[in-house]
């Protein structure tokens, strides 16, 4: 019992002594000779928050302060307000003059009161501007020898902030006041320096996007480093509250800075797509909560940067040493600085949070930051290094580069050259050509060859004074003809010469410009070029029944021409090149065409200074822009000749396909089948063979296609490319169909090469023919092939139908027909109804098609083909089997005696029965 009484006054007198030295006031610190100043207060105060930040001097004397018992004082992040109170007594000290000193330059007011007087001293570092005011918050008391007093600090600032309060003598603190600016220049020199020299070997040696990257990274925490200083919030405006605000903004954009440079130096190919995601969720929060804070300052907002800046650090930490772990594809050149660097920011952010607070962490930062320069410098010189060695790699390489492009700029001249002179020797032999046609056309105007002569000779000039124009252009010898002329009234003539075109292709061509006229001096020889051009590529790609739209205006001295189509459109990616000499883009290359017309437009815009955009989309069409300078004219010096001017637009840069009727068919005549997107080729080949064979023509790959599986023609002569469905893709479909694989083709193409040829024969053509061709060539070559078809009739004669075709290994498409057509008439052998209707339907083929196929394969029609085929079975029958002639004749699907026994004796020379005996 004694005991237990005993227990309980120990932790009695425990608990009294805990409430007495937590609440009670500090004694007072005696400065005596033994005193060292500086000296630190920091564990010798006590301290009190008001919550209201509105208790008077004299109010808050009256509260109760809790002593202090850390090394430094830490204030939170709130509106409140925080008094320390420090109980000073000079013991034997003869100085009288000393300081209270705070070694933070951030909090945004600072008020000394001394006890039993009025007056107060304040200190507010965003307000006292000018070079002489950088210094820290100190205050001066007078403190006799033998006398006490009592100091009360009222701390009021939104954001938190940590330091240490110490006492300081009337020398010491001059001599602080001179070192901290003389190292404060230190410091903003060095911090220079640096920022110097990264920018210099961002922007003007290395030149790469991530040591630019880096250089940009750096110059922004060069701010930021400077803001924490209070440097550019003390000379930011006369507005306190916009100094602070900056201040702290800038300390707290270290997401955006860090987010930026992962952005430009990291790999994202090898990360997940959300790392990429949560760097631009980092940049948007922080410049939402930048904003929130410059709109509604308070410490709820300046406490959420903190933990943003904490998180992003903890990210970017984890995921820079992730990709070094992992040797992902990118330079610690960068990594390693960066991480070092911000390991200050990241402790200095957790001590004014609270989480850590122990001591000399400031001289920790300082340390980390010294070491990121040695790092940096480091890789910096290893970097440099490489990049001095990859320099002298390079300039050893440079006279091999510039002797390799004085050869190429010496082809290009001679390429030049060439083309002058060999499209020069062009002219003579077609002026040789033109006048003696123009005199046959007069002499034999119903001759229709002689129209297609002129139009394709006058192709043929269209492309020599392309290539013509073109090494003008390249050579400068073209320089800009300016006329006058009225440009609305040349454009209209222009595009109205194409609408004969449109129609005769079935195009919804649409035209709009102003009704007023434009006098100018222009060019209109070169703008006839330019847009006859446009205008022949949107029909020369615009199907029938498309669209093409032409759209003039005109705006600040400059005519404006758009053009759009419905055509077949280009992949974006090739867009770049459709204006370069001779490209050609593959899905065009199924349509005749040089690749010069383009190029000639791009070099002729660019002579008359002017401008040419194309967008397009595959499958939907295709539109240029075109932008051409003007000088402006307020009249003609002579209209007449304006309006007399004939426009020449040059028809033969389109060929206009007209529509095509397919004859009727006729018995016992042979059809050949013209697939030729050329309407005058196509009817000069028909004119060769219209004597001998019935004459099917189609313009393009599809649609000869279609026609071959109607008609099932005897022969194909196909051009090799044609747009749809080119040569060789119809080939194939032709051959590896049932119904027409036995149809010769002959591919016709300009292409003459080997492979080109091997290509064709391995698609399945018969034959091959380069262009130009000669007509009795061509004759022979089909004749050859007809007459090749006889194998065909031999092989599956009536003679060895009844041997039911023997199968070889690889059996063709034309036996294993025919075995088809056997087993049919076998599954209706006895049925003397079954007619043509139902064999065709049991086959999958219309009548015409299997009577075509028939005749083509055995040279017997339907009914030949399935009769003597019966007979063949009755012969056999009359020889091996008991069955009488009747029964026989039955069995095999004749139902009249009479009839069976006459078709059997003109078939085999003797009566059945004779046969049978």
């Amino acid at each position: 019992m004694f005991f237990c009484k005993k227990r309980k006054i120990t932790i009695g007198y425990f608990l009294l002594y805990f409430t007495i030295s937590k609440f009670c006031l500090a004694q007072d610190f005696v400065i005596s000779k033994s005193t060292k100043l500086p000296y630190d207060l920091s564990l010798k105060v006590s301290w009190f928050e008001d919550a209201t930040a509105k208790l008077s001097f004299q109010e808050v004397k009256k509260q109760t302060f809790i002593k202090h018992e850390k090394k430094s004082v830490l204030l939170p992040f709130s509106n409140q307000a925080t008094w320390l109170k420090i109980d000073l007594k000079n013991e034997s000290y003869q100085d009288t003059t000393f300081y209270l000193f705070l070694d933070n330059q951030l909090v945004r007011r600072t008020t000394l009161y001394i006890n039993n007087q009025a007056d107060s001293l304040v200190f507010e570092p965003f307000k006292d501007k000018g070079f002489s005011n950088l210094k820290y918050p100190h205050f001066p008391i007078i403190l006799k020898p033998k006398e006490s007093k009592s100091y009360y600090l009222k701390f009021e600032s939104e954001r938190g902030a940590y330091f240490k309060l110490q006492l300081y003598g009337y020398k010491d603190i001059e001599d602080l006041n001179g070192s901290y600016k003389i190292r404060l220049g230190v410091i903003v020199g060095l911090t220079w320096m640096i920022l110097f020299i990264v920018c210099i070997i961002g922007f003007m040696v290395i030149k790469d996007r991530k040591s630019r990257s880096y250089a940009i990274y750096t110059l922004a925490r060069a701010f930021s480093f400077w803001a924490s200083l209070n440097i550019l919030g003390n000379f930011i405006g006369t507005d306190p509250t916009v100094s602070e605000k900056v201040t702290f903004g800038l300390m707290n954009i270290y997401p955006i800075m860090g987010s930026f440079l992962a952005l430009n130096i990291l790999p994202f190919g090898n990360l997940p797509r959300w790392v990429k995601h949560t760097i631009y969720g980092f940049i948007v929060i922080n410049l939402f909560l930048l904003l929130l804070l410059f709109i509604a300052y308070g410490p709820v907002f300046l406490k959420l940067l903190v933990i943003l800046n904490l998180i992003s650090h903890s990210f970017f930490y984890t995921l820079f040493i992730y990709t070094l772990i992992k040797k992902i594809n990118q330079s610690p050149f960068y990594a390693i600085p960066f991480l070092l660097g911000n390991v200050s920011n990241v402790l200095l952010n957790l001590r004014v949070s609270g989480i850590l607070q122990f001591e000399n962490i400031y001289g920790i930062a300082i340390f980390v930051a010294l070491t990121e320069i040695a790092v940096y410098v480091y890789y910096l010189s290893q970097n440099f290094r490489a990049s001095v060695k990859i320099q002298a790699e390079k300039l050893r390489n440079l006279g091999f580069e510039a002797e390799k492009a004085a050869k190429l700029e010496e082809l290009d001249k001679l390429k030049t050259r060439f083309f002058t002179n060999i499209s020069h020797e062009f002219r003579t032999p077609l002026t040789l050509l033109v006048g003696p046609i123009e005199d046959l056309k007069k002499k034999f105007p119903q001759e229709g060859i002689i129209d297609v002569m002129q139009r394709n000779l006058q192709r043929l000039q269209t492309l020599i004074n392309q290539l013509l124009d073109l090494s003008k252009l390249e050579a400068g010898e073209m320089k800009p003809n300016l006329q006058e002329v009225d440009l609305n009234n040349f454009l209209n003539q222009l595009v109205a010469s194409f609408e004969s075109l449109a129609h005769s292709k079935h195009i919804i061509f649409k035209h709009s410009q102003p009704h007023t006229p434009h006098f100018a001096l222009f060019d209109t020889d070169k703008l006839e070029k330019i847009v006859t051009n446009l205008l022949s590529n949107a029909f020369k790609f615009t199907p029938e029944n498309g669209r093409i739209v032409i759209k003039i205006d005109y705006s600040d001295n400059q005519l404006i021409v758009q053009i759009q189509d419905s055509g077949i459109g280009i992949e974006e990616a090739r867009l770049p090149h459709i204006f370069d000499r001779f490209y050609q883009v593959e899905e065009h290359n199924n349509y005749e065409g040089t690749g010069i017309g383009l190029a000639l437009v791009k070099e002729l815009v660019d002579l008359l200074q002017g401008t040419i955009e194309v967008s397009s989309q595959k499958g939907v069409g295709t539109r240029f822009e075109l932008v051409l300078p003007f000088t402006p004219l307020e009249k003609l010096s002579n209209p007449v000749v304006q309006f007399e001017r004939k426009v020449n637009v040059d028809e033969s840069l389109i060929s206009a396909n007209p529509k095509i009727d397919s004859p009727i068919e006729a018995d016992g005549q042979s059809i050949m089948l013209i697939v030729e997107d050329n309407p005058d080729l196509r009817n000069y080949i028909a004119s060769v063979f219209e004597n001998q064979y019935q004459i099917i023509m189609a313009v393009d790959g599809e649609d000869g296609l279609s026609k071959a599986l109607e008609f099932i023609p005897d022969i194909v002569i196909s051009d090799l490319m044609m747009p749809k469905l080119d040569g060789l893709g119809l080939c194939e479909k032709l051959k590896t169909d049932e119904r027409t694989s036995h149809i010769p083709v002959v591919m016709l193409t300009a292409k003459a090469s080997l492979s080109d040829r091997l290509a064709g024969l391995e698609h399945g053509a018969d034959d091959y023919l380069s262009k130009p061709f000669n007509k009795e060539e061509l004759q022979i070559r089909v004749k050859n092939l007809v007459s090749q078809r006889q194998l065909l009739f031999d092989k599956f004669s009536a003679k060895t139908l009844i041997e039911k075709i023997e199968v070889t290994k690889e059996p063709t498409i034309e036996e294993i027909f025919v075995k088809k057509c056997q087993s049919v008439i076998d599954k209706y052998l006895d049925k003397s109804e079954f007619d043509v209707e139902k064999f065709a339907d049991e086959m999958r083929l219309s009548p015409v098609q299997l009577r075509r196929k028939l005749k083509a394969i055995t040279d017997q029609n339907i009914t030949e083909f399935v009769r003597n085929y019966r007979l063949e079975i009755a012969a056999k029958l009359l020889k091996t089997s008991d069955f009488s002639v009747s029964e026989i004749a039955y069995k095999v699907g004749f139902d009249s005696m009479p009839y069976f026994s006459k078709v059997f004796q003109e078939r085999y020379g003797k009566t059945a029965s004779e046969w049978k005996e």
